[in-house]
């Protein structure tokens, strides 16, 4: 379920930059990590290694709208976490 959400906010986030933004960092995931966005919640490293690659220091704009919108949801541990890895 979380990985599910996860995932989701994930795509909706880059969509609503542009589908082509969504499309280049779904690209990257799967071509230098072979991931998906749903791998993303048990891998957040990539995401943000992908995310720093392509945007470099504007990463964080992405990374704080993810977080923003995860922190909406009731976080455990496991939410906890990826936030960490993932803003790093």
């Amino acid at each position: 379920m979380q990985r599910d959400l996860v995932s989701a906010i994930i795509e909706k986030t880059l969509l609503d930059i542009s589908k082509e933004t969504c499309s280049l960092v779904e690209k990257r995931l799967f071509a230098d990590f072979y991931c998906r966005f749903s791998d993303c919640y048990s891998h957040p490293e990539h995401l943000n290694t992908i995310l720093k690659e392509i945007f470099g220091n504007n990463y964080y704009i992405i990374t704080d709208k993810i977080k923003a919108e995860i922190e909406k949801q009731p976080l455990d541990k496991k939410l906890t976490k990826f936030i960490e890895v993932l803003v790093r």
